[in-house]
């Protein structure tokens, strides 16, 4: 067992491991406040949706709370067990009132130093039965797309 680098004692360690062992995964995902304590510890993997018009612009959504406030890519954590399908569907009707007919694969992106925490976006093309009821299209990267967005924009571009 390591210990380097850790500010925990040999007993307070094992508390934790103790205390983590009692915490049941659920399909909602982790309470906020057990989130928010352990995600500078390990990568989150994020689903990450594209949808494009027939003039190739890009939706995007604004998203304005005390970690972000911008145009972004629609998205979700992916929860415990959960497949690829389950949270493209339902981010996709939560966020955007849609139904996915269809979806592809695009690629990944990593945010080592994310202004929140580490994670892995994995990103969608989408294509939906209907027209999204938030959002808006873009046919040029807004001026204010949250920060970790930008990039993903400029790589988006290049699939279309």
């Amino acid at each position: 067992m390591v210990l380097e680098n850790m500010s925990l004692s040999k007993k307070e360690l094992q508390t934790l491991i103790n205390l983590l062992k009692k915490v049941k995964p659920t399909s909602s995902g982790l309470p906020e406040e057990v989130f928010n304590a352990i995600m500078h510890l390990v990568p989150f993997i994020a689903l990450e949706l594209v949808l494009i018009n027939s003039k190739k612009e890009i939706l995007l959504t604004w998203r304005e709370d005390k970690y972000w406030r911008g145009w972004h890519f629609p998205g979700g954590l992916l929860r415990y067990r959960e497949s690829f399908d389950k949270r493209i569907k339902e981010t996709a009707q939560r966020e955007l009132g849609v139904k996915v007919k269809s979806f592809k694969f695009l690629f990944p992106k990593n945010y080592v130093k994310g202004s929140r925490t580490h994670d892995v976006s994995l990103v969608f093309l989408i294509k939906s039965s209907n027209r999204p009821k938030d959002g808006k299209f873009f046919a040029h990267i807004p001026k204010d797309i949250i920060t970790e967005h930008r990039e993903l924009w400029k790589k988006v571009q290049s699939y279309i």
